[in-house]
């Protein structure tokens, strides 16, 4: 992102985290990387930058540290449902290997395609 175009986006004067969050989205990079841009386009001090990182840098942590969802409940849209089924089906059926249908689907423990089964309406 060079200096020269995020400094005709940027507005010094706008809300920090919405700026932030604004030309993140606008550069497609980190909150942190567009902090970074915001000192060096002169519009934060070396004290107000490290202050704002380390409050980013928390928020961000923060937000990783999410459950991330329900396992069987994204499998299916991510493998897509039908597709799920089909894989887990044919692996009750025994014409597919349950070690091929650990790998298509993305796991490991024959637990968790039980419970993808029992999820999916079909064990």
């Amino acid at each position: 992102m060079p200096l020269a175009t995020f400094s005709e986006e940027y507005q010094p004067k706008a809300d920090r985290r919405a700026e932030l969050a604004r030309l993140a989205k606008r550069f497609k990079v980190s909150t942190l990387v567009i902090l970074r841009r915001m000192h060096d386009a002169g519009g934060l001090s070396k004290k107000a930058f490290w202050a704002g990182y380390k409050d980013e840098l928390a928020r961000l942590t923060e937000v990783t540290k999410s459950s991330g969802g329900d396992f069987y409940k994204n499998l299916p849209v991510r493998a897509s449902k039908r597709f799920a089924r089909a894989v887990v089906v044919s692996t009750l059926e025994g014409q597919t290997l349950h070690r091929d249908a650990f790998r298509l689907l993305g796991f490991r423990k024959v637990e968790t395609f039980r419970e993808l089964s029992h999820s999916l309406g079909v064990g």
